[in-house]
């Protein structure tokens, strides 16, 4: 008997990872309906048998909003009262403060998250943020969907997102099971999951443990399952990996030395990004004037949320920098359009690829490069004209880095700017060093083999449809 599926994509990373992932090569009993607000070109290129719609428009209003903050406030403060590890309040979930307004509400949640650090309180706040969406008019038009349409079981790609909780509320209000799939590593400790789910499906048996950690109420410990992750399925294509004269002469890189690449974080805990990319310019500068083997940094900012402060970095070392900008940030295409579909996962792919290593401040795109067998290596020293705002002990607290308490050599950590220059003068020994425990962490986090992620997914999806 034919089910039919809605899948339910908010983000286009998400779907891109997907598509890469096979996902949508459905098993020959299934029917799919792919629901969204994303763009991309892979939308057009989904086989013909699936539809695609596009999501209501969406219309929450303050109050909604304020009760997601304060429920995620909450929530940290609770699960520091009731964890092993008390650092959850780190994790941020003001989005900014930058007039009163701002300010006067984020303050008035951190006062009122003390009375409702509680399962009770937690519990209330969700029934409140969950009614108050139940009035939005994208709720209604999304039961008002569902119930034209009728399917088995809602798939949705993304725990966090707003534009998720509606359509996954509506569909449980009408009795339809709902699997929910955690799109990061780092995301159970956070504290914003946005919506419930029948089940869930997680990266990792760490990660199961984690969501029976924190929703030891909510989750049955049978109604998770370890499928794996489709964000690293492309690394084992070679489809993906775009032909290194293409890729250097797209991006005008030098052929003739080893590339390092620094990765930029999200702005709000990246503050001082531009500070370390100079000290590795400086140590390859200095490095290059009295040694045969040259490298090079290539720098990928975050596509999302873009520093300017590396304009004039880039500026100033534009000899021993170039930035590798993802295809949708360039005003031209710099490679031929047979590399438009996959383009943007390939850019990533053949960056890491043709790396030597990575240089980043605490940025889980080291988690990439060691799937690629590159070193990672974290900046951990303090900046004397950082910003102000800036804590670079305060961000190697977060819990999700509890995950190297059993690999504590995974990720090399330099402890001041002077060891970037003794990296550089004996980087082939440190390249062996630790391969294993290097790939033994990488595998505690995102089930191996990576590229069967698709057929472990569609395994849960027939033992919930069945």
């Amino acid at each position: 008997m034919r089910k039919k599926i809605i899948s339910i994509f908010v983000g286009y990373q998400s779907f891109e990872n997907h598509y890469a992932s096979d996902f949508f090569e459905t098993p020959e009993n299934i029917d799919m309906l792919v629901w969204h607000n994303v763009k991309s070109s892979a939308l057009g290129k989904l086989p013909k048998d699936i539809q695609t719609q596009q999501l209501p428009e969406f219309d929450y209003k303050g109050k909604t909003d304020f009760l997601r903050y304060l429920k995620a406030k909450s929530t940290l403060r609770y699960n520091d009262k009731t964890q092993a590890t008390k650092k959850h309040l780190l994790y941020r979930v003001a989005p900014g403060k930058s007039n009163f307004k701002k300010k006067l509400k984020f303050g008035l949640i951190s006062v009122l998250s003390r009375c409702y650090a509680s399962k009770k309180g937690i519990q209330k706040l969700e029934d409140n943020f969950f009614n108050q969406t139940r009035t939005s008019t994208y709720y209604n038009q999304c039961l008002a969907y569902l119930k034209a349409n009728t399917p088995d079981m809602i798939y949705c790609s993304h725990q966090v997102s707003s534009l998720s909780l509606a359509p996954v509320l509506a569909a449980r209000d009408l009795g339809i099971p709902v699997v929910s799939f955690i799109h990061s590593w780092d995301n159970l400790p956070k504290g914003n999951k946005m919506l419930k789910a029948d089940y869930y499906l997680v990266w990792s048996d760490y990660m199961k443990e984690e969501m029976t950690a924190y929703y030891p109420d909510e989750v049955k410990e049978n109604n998770i399952k370890v499928t794996g992750t489709p964000q690293f399925v492309c690394y084992t294509k070679p489809e993906y990996l775009i032909e290194k004269e293409l890729f250097y002469k797209a991006y005008n890189l030098p052929i003739n030395k080893k590339l390092l690449c620094f990765s930029g974080n999200f702005t709000s805990i990246g503050m001082d990004d531009p500070l370390y990319l100079k000290d590795l310019a400086e140590a390859v500068k200095a490095h290059n004037q009295t040694s045969s083997e040259q490298y090079h940094v290539i720098l990928r900012a975050n596509p999302a949320d873009y520093n300017q402060g590396f304009i004039p970095i880039l500026a100033e070392y534009k000899d021993v920098i170039t930035e590798v900008i993802p295809t949708w940030n360039h005003e031209e295409f710099p490679l031929p359009d047979t590399y438009r579909l996959n383009s943007n996962l390939g850019v990533l792919d053949s960056t890491l690829y043709y790396s030597s290593a990575i240089f980043n401040i605490g940025s889980t795109m080291a988690l990439d490069a060691i799937l690629l067998g590159k070193p990672a290596f974290y900046c951990h020293y303090k900046q004397t004209n950082g910003h102000k705002d800036f804590n670079i002990d305060r961000l190697y607290q977060f819990v999700h880095f509890k995950t190297f308490n059993k690999h504590p050599k995974a990720i090399h950590l330099l402890q001041k700017p002077e060891a970037l220059a003794r990296i550089l003068q004996d980087f082939d020994t440190l390249e062996q060093q630790n391969r294993d425990e290097r790939a033994a962490w990488a595998k505690s986090i995102a089930k191996h083999p990576l590229n069967e992620f698709r057929a472990r997914m569609y395994n849960a999806f027939q033992n919930v449809l069945s």
